[in-house]
């Protein structure tokens, strides 16, 4: 199974407000299609903006492009613009872009496993709410260093940071931080291996999440109790789960969230001998994961292409690879990795050869 804490984007709208009509208009067209979900017209209308905009309005609109790329799993994308959104930011002291942005940088770092860094770059963002008392980028913030600490194994850290954030979405009335923060205390209680506890948490935060609209928030707790589902035998309840999660995934163009429940379902239909619906949902997700360098999923991803592999042999798999819309080399690059995976004991995976590093290295 694929676990995915719910990290959240930060946002930044102030600067542009500033600017000519020009630059304002566009802007306002793409915060309207990104409410919508609808990243690509957002990236035109905000890159329209960027035309008219005075350079001290930059920083905010390469923030907003950023969010943008990233929710269409274009990390690397994502990357360079929240780059862009600090160094404009430090040039025209833009405190608060300069925040989001380095928060933004620390969730993809954490994407790619890079879990110190995303921590410092949270923890630097931290510094600066709180010198500007900006309590609802302050909550944001500690719940994704919660999330890190979580994940690094520190369940008593993760769980105040949580709780801090959590008593500060109360104060302010932050529904969706308390739906995110609500959710992720539930993954804490879920690694302190009080499941019931943790269910209870999931699904107060899911119903939070639907309340209010938050569509991201609600998948990903769909997806933590899916999971929750699974480890307690009941997989065809955990279908149904990951499947509304996925079909939450798809409403919202979240290209992660849609990755890691194909994954999901594409284990759990190995695991009912369906390999062959199994091998088009793990392809399509391991297609993504593995060109955006997203760690937490290949694993999986390539163990249940292995069973299936094994269940309906070389021949059989290339031609399910190939009505994918997997091309020649994509093919033989998971193929390569699904026979370095086998022919390696657990413990010599990674001493001489990634298998998730792209083929050839």
């Amino acid at each position: 199974m694929i676990r995915r804490d719910l990290y959240r984007m930060a946002e930044y709208v102030g600067a542009p407000h500033e600017s000519d009509q020009a630059a304002w208009q566009p802007f306002e067209y793409g915060l309207a299609a990104m409410g919508a979900h609808q990243w690509s017209q957002a990236v035109t209308h905000l890159r329209q903006s960027q035309v008219n905009a005075g350079e001290a309005q930059l920083a905010t609109l390469f923030n907003q492009i950023g969010v943008c790329y990233y929710m269409q799993g274009r990390l690397g994308e994502a990357l360079r613009e929240f780059q862009e959104a600090t160094r404009f930011a430090e040039r025209h002291q833009d405190t608060g872009c300069r925040a989001a942005a380095l928060s933004n940088i620390g969730v993809i770092r954490s994407d790619r496993g890079e879990l110190d860094a995303a921590l410092r770059d949270f923890r630097e963002a931290l510094v600066i709410v709180r010198e500007s008392a900006n309590q609802a980028a302050e909550a944001l913030f500690l719940g994704n260093i919660g999330n890190i600490l979580r994940q690094k194994g520190e369940l008593n850290p993760a769980l105040k940071s949580h709780e801090d954030a959590l008593a500060i979405s109360r104060r302010i009335g932050d529904e969706q931080g308390m739906a995110s923060c609500v959710g992720n205390i539930g993954s804490i209680l879920r690694d302190k291996g009080d499941r019931d506890k943790a269910l209870e948490r999931y699904a107060e935060a899911e119903e939070r999440a639907r309340r209010i609209g938050y569509k991201l928030g609600a998948a990903i707790q769909l997806s933590n109790i899916g999971n929750l589902y699974r480890e307690n035998g009941d997989s065809d309840r955990a279908l149904r789960s990951h499947e509304s999660a996925l079909a939450l995934a798809h409403e919202i163009a979240c290209r992660l969230v849609v990755a890691t429940e194909l994954v999901n379902i594409g284990l759990i239909m190995v695991s009912k001998r369906q390999y062959e619906r199994a091998t088009s949902y793990l392809a399509e997700s391991l297609t993504f994961l593995l060109a955006e360098g997203v760690v937490d999923g290949q694993r999986q991803g390539l163990y249940g292409l292995s069973r299936c592999d094994d269940s309906l042999g070389r021949e059989r798999m290339q031609a399910l690879l190939k009505d994918a819309g997997l091309g020649d080399e994509a093919i033989t690059d998971l193929l390569d990795r699904i026979d370095l995976i086998r022919s390696r004991r657990p413990w010599q995976i990674g001493r001489n050869r990634n298998p998730f590093a792209p083929a050839g290295r």
